[in-house]
């Protein structure tokens, strides 16, 4: 986790959907469509496995699945550590109300869902999102009990096809986002920079402008500044021997 303070929703601007957003109005879209997502998952398991057993841990499962998609996509975006736990924490929030539903009503599960997740996520391949697809697939066939599916099963391939093209189109568009968001903000940055330098040059000229007035007026006056004595700029001014010498002298 990063040592950053995480942005304001409402301070987090970014591009997304041909316009500029705030970061929780993003969030609220796109956890849209990964609610879609997951329901889409959820019915075509449940087309080929109409059994009830459990399903709570099928949910659970699902949603850990899904979730770790989105961890793989937002990985590859290329964001920065501040700003990608920043849109996630933002995503936490708008999906959890549709984590604890029905079976789900135990708070408890959205812990699970996390943990699996990051299980999921781990089986990850940075190198193939095809890869990571068909991992995350062929893992969550089994711990829904129904390893008999993995592998090159009608069920089993369309999972893998959704999963790949939800990951690749969601890495398309965050990276997108997350390069216009680093070009914005280094153009701010820049920006920010030039107004500093010219504070600073509008003070030394104001500076140079009231020494000059000053001088000027002194020479009016005809009164000049008291040259320094470079003899009396000695280290030992104000030391009590610098003292003790100058009353001997003095008293002599």
């Amino acid at each position: 986790m990063s040592s950053q303070t995480p942005l304001r929703p409402r301070s987090f601007v970014m591009r997304w959907n041909r316009r500029w957003i705030s970061g929780d109005l993003f969030a609220r879209d796109y956890a849209a469509s990964i609610v879609t997502f997951t329901s889409e998952v959820s019915h075509a398991v449940t087309r080929v496995h109409r059994t009830k057993h459990l399903p709570a841990h099928r949910d659970v499962q699902t949603h850990a699945a899904v979730w770790a998609s989105v961890l793989v996509a937002f990985e590859a975006a290329g964001f920065c550590d501040q700003d990608r736990e920043t849109l996630l924490a933002l995503l936490l929030d708008e999906l959890r109300p549709s984590w604890v539903h029905d079976e789900l009503a135990d708070s408890g599960h959205a812990e699970t869902i996390l943990e699996r997740a990051d299980a999921y996520f781990a089986l990850r391949n940075a190198r193939s999102p095809l890869r990571t697809a068909e991992q995350i697939v062929s893992w969550y066939l089994r711990a829904i009990a129904l390893p008999e599916l993995v592998g090159n099963s009608a069920l089993a391939r369309h999972l893998r096809a959704h999963f790949a093209h939800h990951i690749l189109r969601d890495i398309f568009r965050l990276s997108a986002a997350s390069r216009l968001r680093s070009a914005v903000a280094s153009l701010m940055e820049r920006q920010r920079a030039a107004r500093i330098a010219d504070v600073d040059t509008r003070g030394l000229l104001i500076w140079d402008d009231q020494r000059e007035e000053t001088l000027l007026a002194q020479a009016t006056d005809g009164s000049a500044p008291v040259p320094a004595h470079p003899e009396e700029d000695n280290h030992l001014d104000g030391h009590p021997i610098e003292v003790i010498a100058r009353t001997g002298s003095a008293s002599r």
